[in-house]
């Protein structure tokens, strides 16, 4: 991560030592040392002086996008500058994250990526036009996204027990949907066609949001879908929930059985998302954003009006920390992808 000071740390020691010799023969010559000297701690105390662009690389409706636009709802009030977000969708992500890893290291392009972004599409594509850790400055994780097990209101079946008698009987006849491969969507029922030793046939859309409309006109019967995004279908019943994917039980959907209760213990899966800058972006820049992200995430009426919508916030953490978190998910996500047999894409 780069920093702000033209200086290395090391030499500055000596370049202070350098300016205390000459001052006396410069009179003004120590004022502008100082001045210079500040200055790289100083340059970025006003950011942001203009809009921030924010580009999420999703679909408008998807549950990452709800959760992100609320986040740049906050910040823009915090800030008194607009946080735009920029819906940049294709690729599985690539799109929207390559544009952002080309962007100007100035803190005003950022990405809002989740999982898939960052931790699984490194198994997912041999030529991955980014690497995350490489071409991304870390900043704040902001929660994560919960996924609910839906179906058609016309599949018989109201319990993932149920779900899974049918595709043992009619193996491959059950379609589900995702936003792509290894997406968010698809990886979970890989997780749970693994457990169950089932089939059902993969039918990927361009968005997720597509997908879960797929779901509800019965194009297709099933799908992992963020809470978030298919809240409003639950509501109405135009969709029916057979599972949540967490630990535990949501408190937006008491009602709904975790898969773990289901049958098939240990089972979690969750999309979390977070901001990310281009490299090279200064560490004054990644801390003050970081802060200000922690400081909204502290708020309880922002924990709960997340929880509502169905996400489920981070405790507040360091740009470390979430740089820790991601080099650890890309191990998570090669061992599930792994699993699930999914090959490499060239």
């Amino acid at each position: 991560m780069a920093t702000m000071d033209k200086a290395p740390r090391a030499s500055r020691s000596a370049w202070a030592r350098r300016a205390k010799r000459t001052r006396h023969k410069h009179p003004g010559w120590g004022a502008i040392a100082l001045a210079t000297l500040l200055s790289g701690t100083t340059v970025h105390a006003e950011y942001p002086e203009k809009p921030v662009r924010a580009i999420v690389p999703f679909a408008a409706g998807a549950g990452a996008d709800i959760a992100s636009r609320f986040m740049a709802e906050k910040l823009s009030a915090m800030w008194g500058k607009g946080v735009v977000v920029e819906n940049q969708v294709g690729a599985n992500s690539i799109i929207g994250a390559q544009q952002v890893a080309r962007a100007p290291a100035d803190g005003y392009t950022l990405l809002v990526p989740n999982d898939t972004t960052l931790a699984a599409n490194p198994w997912l594509y041999a030529r991955l036009p980014y690497a995350p850790l490489k071409d991304f400055a870390p900043i704040a994780l902001i929660g994560e996204t919960p996924f609910v097990l839906v179906a058609s209101p016309r599949l018989p079946a109201r319990s993932v027990k149920e779900l899974v008698e049918l595709a043992r009987a009619r193996p491959g006849a059950i379609n589900f949907g995702s936003s792509g491969l290894a997406s968010a969507q698809h990886l979970p029922m890989e997780m749970l066609m693994h457990s169950a030793h089932i089939k059902l046939t993969h039918v990927p859309y361009k968005s997720a949001s597509d997908a879960a409309v797929g779901v509800v006109s019965d194009q297709i019967q099933v799908m992992f879908a963020g809470v978030s995004a298919v809240l409003p279908f639950l509501q109405s019943g135009r969709l029916v929930p057979l599972a949540v994917s967490t630990a535990g039980r949501l408190a937006v959907l008491p009602q709904v059985p975790t898969i773990a209760e289901s049958g098939y213990p240990g089972f979690r899966y969750g999309a979390w998302l977070g901001f990310v800058a281009p490299a090279g972006t200064p560490a004054a820049i990644v801390n003050k954003i970081n802060a200000d992200v922690n400081s909204v995430l502290r708020r309880p009426e922002t924990r709960q009006r997340l929880t509502e919508l169905g996400f489920l916030p981070a405790a507040p953490a360091t740009p470390d920390a979430f740089r820790t978190f991601i080099s650890d998910e890309t191990e998570r996500y090669g061992t599930l992808i792994r699993a699930a047999g999914i090959e490499q894409t060239r």
